[in-house]
């Protein structure tokens, strides 16, 4: 199917074609006044006439409405402005309170870093960590039967916090095409600062149920690391990079908090 235009010929009409049939005439109403008065120094009475009156009439309603247009354009940026920063801060934030993640328990003052689809701006939401990415805790949390300061969830990594003997092992099997134990490694040796990579079994959920209203969040969340099952650990390539507290001054008129207090009705 071939999609529609974004911009309707109507829209198109009133947003812009007469706004700028409306100035134009104006202008050229101006320039017509100077030169008439300027040029052929004719008097008040005689330049009035009726045909000056119409035009006159229309490039006052169109200019109003021009006026209008440029309000309303105005309203509608800086609303946008304010959504977008409201979701800003609720992207990458430090957590003010103790919160119950499916399993985990996320302590107050981690550095949090998500995303959520269904956040569309509102001046304030309750705490969420739906569509969480990254964690970095303010002391040693254990996450998945080890001690970790940062978690990634794309990659399912953690960073250690000291020296750890973790285990069991697991490794894919080529013939079950499934994550088995391995005999041969009952458990691994890693160091401080080591990231440990895990594999997460699917659970299984109803995606249609949750199309429109995203996924549970909070101690209902699908956030299960007892289940995880260790593959590897070592030095990092690419560290686990954390984007910031989102600290950037609001638009004039922002609201602050951007999160509900704890108990409040949304």
């Amino acid at each position: 199917m071939i999609p529609g235009p974004l911009i309707s010929w109507q829209m198109l009409l009133l947003m812009f074609v007469l706004p700028t049939l409306g100035v134009g005439l104006a202008v050229a109403l101006a320039g017509y006044a100077g030169w008439y008065f300027l040029a052929r120094r004719g008097s008040i009475a005689a330049f009035f006439s009726w045909k000056v009156r119409l035009w006159s009439v229309l490039a006052v309603v169109l200019c109003g409405w021009a006026v209008v247009v440029v309000v309303k354009l105005h309203q509608i940026d800086r609303q946008i402005a304010l959504q977008d920063g409201y979701k800003q801060r609720r992207r990458s934030f430090l957590l003010d309170r103790d919160f119950q993640y499916g399993e985990l328990q996320v302590p107050r003052g981690t550095l949090v870093n998500r995303y959520d689809p269904f956040d569309n701006g509102e001046p304030q939401r309750p705490v969420e960590l739906r569509g969480l990415d990254r964690l970095r805790f303010p002391h040693p949390v254990q996450v998945a039967g080890v001690w970790a300061t940062q978690l990634e969830t794309s990659a399912t990594r953690v960073t250690l916090a000291g020296d750890q003997r973790i285990g069991p092992v697991y490794r894919f099997d080529g013939d079950s095409g499934d994550y088995v134990l391995d005999p041969d490694v009952p458990h691994l040796d890693c160091k401080a600062g080591d990231d440990a990579w895990f594999n997460v079994p699917l659970i299984d959920y109803d995606i249609v149920a949750e199309f429109a209203v995203g996924e549970p969040d909070g101690a209902q969340a699908r956030f299960k690391p007892s289940q995880w099952q260790l593959l590897r650990c070592g030095p990092p390539e690419d560290p686990i990079r954390m984007l910031p507290a989102f600290q950037a001054p609001g638009p004039r008129g922002a609201q602050d908090p951007v999160f509900l207090e704890a108990g409040a009705a949304p």
